[in-house]
């Protein structure tokens, strides 16, 4: 199972009473995926991969309309999975396309899919119903353990404009792109957007497992910068310690340890004594403070380098 199809098995589970708000979201799946068949028995057909989301459509036509409902599995060469078409037809099948957006008639003659029935705009839950609608028609989501993106396809820009402004609405900054010259995206990039999208139409469990794989995702990465910066800071006292005890090895070599003043006598045994300690622990084993532990250890680099100069 996807990550897309457990939010659509979420969505498909949500009891929508209202029925305005059936319709809407009827609306949001009729203009994602389903067309007309105009005949001698006008038909509105849908094609999904989804065999529950089939299910959930047919359902809530029959709900609202005196229609047929055909729901059926087909095999599609180069796919290795199935598509699940759902045909309605009957009675009321005129209504029910003039209602959903499918077909409306107007002065200048019929359009077919390219204007959002006006309850869709009546209010937020409205709205809401209706983008789950187009999520269980065509959205996909990543899993949020390899990125974080969503994204609803459309075939009417107009369609594709106004579904997301309708996103914009709740704050959440949907952009559009074209794919293929004829479908175009809805899309959400950003993981809090594509959580609080998750939220508004409904599939809160989805947006939980998206915002805990984000926490163990910022926690890994955080553990992996503490690491890398100690892993760093290592390597840079390493360097620092060995870079220290060649100046002692030369200053033992060229004028003796006993030359120098008591404080840096000690300071030099030390790092000898202890070439992976850090200067804080050497400061501790000298009972000096750090800063003063490094600045004996800087004299002996600056003694080392006065005499390699002479």
């Amino acid at each position: 199972m996807s990550f897309s199809s457990d939010c659509k098995d979420e969505l498909i589970r949500i009891r929508v009473r209202n029925p305005e708000q059936r319709l809407c979201q009827l609306a949001g799946a009729t203009f994602t995926a389903g067309g007309i068949r105009i005949s001698k028995r006008p038909a509105l057909f849908y094609h999904t991969e989804n065999p529950g989301t089939a299910k959930h459509i047919a359902s809530i036509a029959l709900s609202l309309y005196d229609a047929d409902a055909v729901v059926e599995e087909k095999q599609v060469e180069h796919r290795r999975k199935p598509i699940y078409g759902v045909t309605l037809s009957g009675k009321e099948i005129d209504r029910l396309m003039q209602d959903s957006g499918a077909m409306v008639q107007t002065e200048n003659g019929i359009r077919l899919m390219s204007e959002i029935p006006p309850c869709v705009f009546a209010n937020e839950e409205n709205k809401r119903a209706f983008l789950r609608g187009c999520f269980l028609g065509s959205g996909s989501c990543v899993d949020p353990k390899r990125g974080y993106h969503m994204e609803l396809v459309f075939r009417s820009r107009p369609v594709a404009d106004a579904a997301a402004q309708i996103i914009r609405d709740f704050n959440l900054p949907a952009k559009i792109s074209v794919r293929n010259g004829d479908r175009f995206l809805v899309y959400l990039k950003d993981g809090d957007d594509v959580s609080g999208m998750l939220a508004l139409i409904g599939a809160s469990s989805s947006a939980l497992a998206l915002e805990n794989v984000r926490v163990e995702k910022d926690m890994r990465n955080y553990i992996n910068r503490t690491n890398n910066c100690e892993s760093a800071n290592l390597d840079k006292q390493v360097v620092a310690s060995i870079r220290q005890q060649a100046a002692i090895a030369l200053i033992d070599r060229k004028i003796g340890l006993r030359s120098l003043p008591q404080s840096l006598q000690q300071a030099a045994q030390l790092r000898v004594s202890y070439p992976d300690a850090s200067v804080q622990e050497l400061a501790d084993l000298a009972e000096i403070q750090k800063s003063g532990m490094y600045h004996r250890l800087d004299r002996l680099m600056k003694i080392a380098e006065g005499l390699e100069e002479s």
